[in-house]
């Protein structure tokens, strides 16, 4: 037995318990974006936001990696596309229509997708340089 070093159980537990990111269920991460892009649109409102799409689509982008910084990555395509629906139906149709405009609405979601990714790899290298 000499020269075999001995671990404590417990402590392999803690630090694979401290390996993975805090994440968010995909239903409250939907429920965040939902929250965020309801609540986004007034303060777009205010600044006149809303006549400037792309200043828009930043602002939800910033929106989407802020909630992806608590999501898993399975919850990024439900949450993009309620940031989108919001995007589309009162930023570029206006008075809460939606409809495809085929490329450019692909662009758009990739964008919003991408942002929330980031986020959630923002979160996952973070917490790996931690432990």
């Amino acid at each position: 037995m000499v020269g075999v070093p001995r671990r404590m159980p417990s402590a392999a537990v803690r630090t694979r318990e401290r390996s993975q990111p805090w994440t968010y269920s995909t239903p409250m991460v939907c429920a965040a974006a939902f929250i965020g892009s309801a609540c986004l649109l007034p303060m777009l409102g205010v600044v006149g936001g809303l006549h400037h799409p792309a200043a828009a689509l930043a602002a939800y982008c910033t929106l989407s990696l802020a909630v992806g910084l608590r999501a898993h990555p399975r919850a990024v395509p439900l949450a993009a596309a309620v940031c989108w629906l919001f995007y589309d139906g009162f930023i570029v149709h206006q008075q809460g229509e939606l409809a495809w405009d085929g490329c450019t609405d692909v662009s758009r979601m990739g964008l919003l997708a991408g942002a929330f990714l980031l986020g959630t790899t923002i979160a996952r290298a973070s917490n790996a340089l931690r432990v």
